[in-house]
């Protein structure tokens, strides 16, 4: 026999009756059973429903950030009403927005709202932008601090999954702490004072090519939101009839309740060290064997350099969160002495650099060079063999390289009132002619000078011995 959802409801509340009345017969308290129906009964099963508040963030005069052509305050909002679209689809939730429309909220305004409507959850919606605009992915923020650290890490690893699926960068699960030792965030600190868990969603960056193409469009930024519910919807337990789902039986994570403050990782990764495992002398390639930990938040990105630090590569993923060794290749330009360094960096952003390792130069030709050798070679052959390189009109393309067929009796003859090149050596030679006969004269003109000088000397000089005779 089927029962119906509010069928179910009837069923166990009879149940649980018959229970309560042969309790003490079998040795079994009321408070017990309750307890243990409590902890296996999804959330949304009893007459009251779960309650999810959801924070666009940002709006009114307070825009987030811009880049290009986005505004944060209007993409979150985006998300949030296909979130709450997508969530209203399970039963036994209920789900408000802190903002319908462009308002601009204070945080703790957000996180009063939550209290006044008793929310099960805040979820605080957010695109992300970096100073130097070099990081990528996406990260989940929590609370630091007890049941509220408990809750929000058991969420965002749920989410930090479902958006790695999607094919984004997971940059983690983090805590943040201000001067005073309490949460950085306001979203965060003003839902503790209230008793409302939290996790702010930074979903992407916005300033990345890495990342643009999961926001560049608004049935993309749809998709953020479906995903967000879908998340809460397996953390809740819920179901529904019209997407034909049931996550009432999902086993999300169990996060103990910390004693004291879950602190961020503020220390460099605790190892990077390299080693050159091949070396390419004809095409500049160098395999790296990276091995690089970090023993708190784990390895992040890495970053290279050929030329001992002075310059760096963009920040690179590390592939496997689960390995300490990886290997790369990276391309070293020719002739250049290689001197190979690598940053490591941990899930706070924070670097380690590697030792140094040199090796002798390389001193290969490019892509570039090696065609420009061939079309040298080319152009060659097509004068051997009698053909003539011409810059333009009424040319013939011979493996990409423009030239004029040309004959014994049109050799050296202007080609469509351009000059051949034959024609251009012929000039050439006469001119190179001209210009010695003209040196030569000229050393003739001179030497012939200074003989009639020295004749002239010679018969003064006579004239003088006849005189003083």
């Amino acid at each position: 026999m089927k029962f119906g959802f509010h069928g179910k409801r009837y069923l166990a509340a009879i149940l649980g009756a018959a229970l309560f009345l042969s309790g003490p017969a079998c040795g079994i308290s009321h408070a017990a059973e309750t307890d243990a129906a409590a902890q296996k009964m999804p959330y949304g099963a009893e007459d009251t429903p779960v309650v999810i508040v959801i924070d666009p963030g940002h709006g009114g005069e307070n825009l987030g950030a811009e880049y290009e052509d986005y505004t944060e305050k209007d993409m979150t909002l985006a998300v949030a009403e296909a979130m709450k679209e997508e969530l209203e689809k399970y039963e036994g939730v209920t789900v408000y927005l802190t903002r319908t429309g462009d308002e601009d909220l204070s945080l703790d305004e957000r996180c009063a709202y939550a209290e006044s409507v008793d929310a099960d959850f805040l979820f605080c919606l957010h695109f992300n932008m970096s100073e130097q605009h070099t990081l990528f992915g996406a990260e989940c923020w929590v609370s630091a601090f007890g049941e509220n650290y408990s809750k929000g890490y058991g969420f965002a690893s749920i989410e930090i999954g479902m958006l790695q699926e999607m094919g984004l960068f997971s940059r983690g699960i983090k805590t943040r702490l201000n001067d005073k030792g309490t949460d950085y965030y306001g979203i965060l600190r003003h839902s503790v004072e209230r008793s409302v868990p939290c996790v702010l969603i930074e979903h992407c960056h916005l300033d990345q090519a890495h990342d643009q193409p999961f926001y560049d469009h608004d049935e993309k930024l749809r998709a953020f939101g479906i995903l967000d519910a879908t998340a809460a919807a397996k953390y809740f337990g819920l179901r529904s009839e019209t997407l034909g789902v049931d996550y009432s039986g999902w086993l999300k994570e169990e996060v103990a309740v910390p004693t004291t403050a879950v602190s961020p990782d503020r220390s460099e990764p605790d190892v990077c060290i390299i080693d050159v495992t091949e070396q390419n002398t004809e095409n500049g390639e160098i395999t790296v064997e990276l091995s690089a930990a970090d023993y708190d938040s784990g390895m992040l990105y890495y970053t290279y350099s050929y030329d001992n630090g002075a310059h760096f590569s963009e920040l690179q993923p590390w592939p496997d969160a689960s390995s300490d060794t990886i290997r790369f290749v990276m391309q070293v330009p020719p002739r250049v002495l290689p001197q190979i360094v690598v940053n490591a960096y941990n899930g706070y952003d924070l670097y380690t650099a590697s030792n140094m390792v040199s090796l002798p130069s390389m001193d290969y030709k490019t892509e570039e060079e090696l065609a420009a050798m061939e079309a040298v070679e080319s152009l060659s052959g097509d004068v051997a063999d009698g053909e003539t390189f011409l810059p333009d009109g009424g040319a013939t393309v011979q493996d990409g390289i423009t030239v004029h067929d040309v004959t014994a009796e049109t050799a050296g003859e202007p080609a469509d009132g351009q000059p051949s090149l034959t024609g251009f050596l012929t000039v050439s030679l006469l001119c190179v002619l001209l210009l010695a006969a003209m040196v030569l004269s000229l050393t003739l003109i001179l030497g012939g000078r200074k003989r009639r000088r020295r004749r002239r000397k010679k018969s003064v000089r006579r004239g003088r011995q006849d005189f003083d005779r």
